[in-house]
């Protein structure tokens, strides 16, 4: 199952500026051409960036290079057809060289060039960098004429000069990814979307492939530069963090809705990646939303 190619429609102007109002966000995993810069208004799920996995909410503000196949994926409340609750946001999408050939060769435009280049990892925006950018883009939801580039050109520096911002998908995805053979790889990232809750075995994910399991092994350190166990565990460990923001589940429902098997094995991998404890993590989130 490859990434959807998703074709952006720009109208009349050099690149998109839109306000999306819906019952959910496009449920799809895709890819464009196009640069996309998102800002999630209003809604809650989970965010695939790549082979990163992490719950988005109000907020949320991401970059996403060129072809980077990424998808939003509403929480299950939001499919319930529930007349009042609608997702907003508000997404830019735009050629690198809708400007013209050459113009991000730039010297002036060297450190925009490089957060550019960055965000064929995808990055999450954050700190008053985030909230500058999320007030420009409701400002310039309907602006027209030259501002429009003016607009865009003055938040891709501000991002760039501020460098607050986080990777999300790993060196090994993008520096391997190649969406005219990614065949298997695409198989096993699917497979492993689909089934991470469950209790997964290498023979298995193996077999979603067409591969035995010495070759699957192989085959996935050499695409992405890490063995396909550190990949499971991130995803797992992505969802968790949701779960725990919802607060709806003790630590250990969320352990074994996850995929984990015991509880302390959760909490130990859940500290080697993170550096906290779930309930650390639970906690802090807490914390920080009494203080916005």
């Amino acid at each position: 199952m490859k990434p959807i190619l998703r074709k952006v429609d720009s109208g009349n102007n050099s690149f998109s500026i839109r306000e999306d109002i819906y019952p959910f966000l496009y449920n799809h995993w895709h890819y464009h051409p196009e640069i996309e810069l998102t800002y999630i208004r209003k809604g809650t799920g989970v965010r695939l960036v790549g082979d990163s996995m992490a719950p988005f909410e109000n907020g949320d503000l991401i970059l996403l290079g060129s072809n980077l196949p990424h998808m939003w994926r509403s929480d299950s409340i939001y499919f319930k057809n529930i007349p009042t609750l609608n997702i907003e946001a508000i997404a830019i999408h735009f050629r690198d060289d809708f400007w013209g050939i050459g113009f991000m060769q730039l010297p002036e435009l060297r450190l925009i060039k490089e957060m550019l280049d960055l965000a064929k990892r995808g990055l999450q925006i954050t700190g008053e960098t985030r909230d500058y950018v999320i007030k420009a883009m409701e400002d310039n939801l309907h602006v027209t004429g030259p501002k429009r580039i003016e607009f865009l050109l003055g938040i891709l520096d501000v991002i760039s000069r501020s460098g607050e911002y986080t990777l999300l998908a790993t060196p090994g995805f993008n520096k391997t990814y190649d969406l005219t053979t990614t065949d298997k790889i695409n198989l096993i990232y699917t497979y492993t979307f689909n089934n991470f809750k469950n209790n997964i075995s290498i023979k298995e994910a193996a077999e979603a492939a067409s591969l035995s399991p010495n070759s699957f092994c192989r085959y996935f350190k050499t695409r992405t530069l890490k063995t396909y166990w550190q990949f499971l565990l991130e995803i797992r460990i992505g969802y968790a963090c949701k779960l725990l923001i919802e607060n709806q589940k003790s630590v250990s429902q969320i352990c074994y809705e996850c995929g984990f098997n015991n509880l302390s094995n959760f909490n130990r991998q859940f500290k080697s990646l993170l550096k906290i404890t779930p309930l650390q993590y639970a906690k802090s989130y807490t914390v920080h939303v009494m203080h916005l």
